[in-house]
């Protein structure tokens, strides 16, 4: 008997081991990776602070502010911010096992929080950086989000181009605008690239997928915009999924420099374990608010003013529905 409990007790000492070694490798690789993600404090009570009474779904989901930002005008604001030029929110359905993502046009014509008056959704971005943006998003649309994720515009072509390039579908229209984005960027960049000669399907660089995302010109004006840009979030998604370790391990050490966020170490742990545990599923998408539900005003610039009670409907059948 003393034997075999000697035995027993070696086995799960040798098994405690392991685990240790596992979770100790694990901590190593998240402290390792986050030290290089540029950390962002917001006060997370404050942005969710609205007044209102929150959905009761938002127990059961998670949701991150994607912010596209342009800093080529940021001194004029005085901060480090730029205007966000893209802005989705991306909701973990953690009960229905789904993953959502919608587009806020940068246009809306909002509410700001402090009820000073009103401002277009990107340039709270630009003047009180992403805790501006944060509540006035849930202010104005009773949402409860305090997380955010956000890249330059600028680095956008990197991340695209340590991922191998992204597979899209270019239209004859968008093939009238994309060389033209191509050459902004290339001149912002000190960068100089292919121009493309045909329309169909193809793998896009970096430059030229971040061009595509910036047409804005088509039939379809902002609002094709915004989901150009979720297809190539989709389709950098996918390329995530087939990712092997060592190239995940590799294309994390480059792109996560030129990310910034609030997310915590253990936040993020958790995500990914959810994720990771619905099967990867398909992103479902969406854009708010729809192109008949807005009027267009100028003043100094242009504005779109919206029925806020209706969009809000909207946006909340899209997030919270099982469907």
């Amino acid at each position: 008997m003393k034997k075999k409990s000697s035995k027993t007790k070696k086995i799960l000492i040798s098994i405690c081991l392991i685990l240790a070694l596992i979770i100790g490798g694990v901590a190593f690789a998240i402290n390792h990776y986050s030290s290089k993600v540029e950390r962002v404090d917001i006060d997370r009570n404050v942005v969710t602070e609205t007044g209102k009474t929150p959905a009761k779904e938002d127990e059961n989901l998670i949701t991150i502010a994607l912010l596209g930002t342009d800093f080529s005008q940021n001194e004029k604001y005085g901060n480090l911010y730029g205007a966000s030029d893209s802005t989705m929110i991306l909701g973990i359905d953690k009960k229905n096992n789904k993953i959502k993502l919608f587009s806020l046009m940068r246009d809306m014509y909002l509410d700001l929080p402090d009820g000073s008056g009103k401002q277009n959704l990107n340039y709270t971005m630009a003047y009180g950086g992403p805790e501006l943006i944060l509540k006035t998003i849930n202010t104005n649309f009773n949402l409860k989000v305090d997380k955010f994720i956000s890249v330059s515009l600028h680095s956008l072509p990197t991340i695209i181009d340590k991922l191998g390039g992204v597979e899209i579908t270019l239209t004859n229209e968008e093939l009238n605008y994309i060389n033209g984005y191509i050459k902004n960027i290339d001149d912002e960049n000190g960068t100089t690239t292919t121009k493309l000669t045909s329309a169909g399907t193809q793998l896009l660089n970096g430059t030229q997928a971040a061009a595509y995302c910036r047409i804005r010109y088509t039939e379809g004006s902002d609002y094709k915009r915004g989901e150009r840009q979720r297809d190539v979030l989709d389709a950098l998604f996918n390329k995530f999924k087939t990712a092997s370790i060592g190239d995940l391990i590799s294309i994390m050490d480059d792109i996560l420099p030129l990310v910034s966020t609030n997310l915590t170490n253990n936040e993020i742990i958790s995500i990914v374990t959810t994720v990771l545990g619905m099967g990867i599923p398909h992103i479902e998408q969406a854009s708010f608010p729809s192109v008949e539900k807005t009027k267009t005003i100028y003043t100094d610039m242009l504005h779109l003013t919206i029925d806020t009670d209706e969009i809000t409907n909207d946006i909340h059948n899209f997030l919270y529905s099982s469907n």
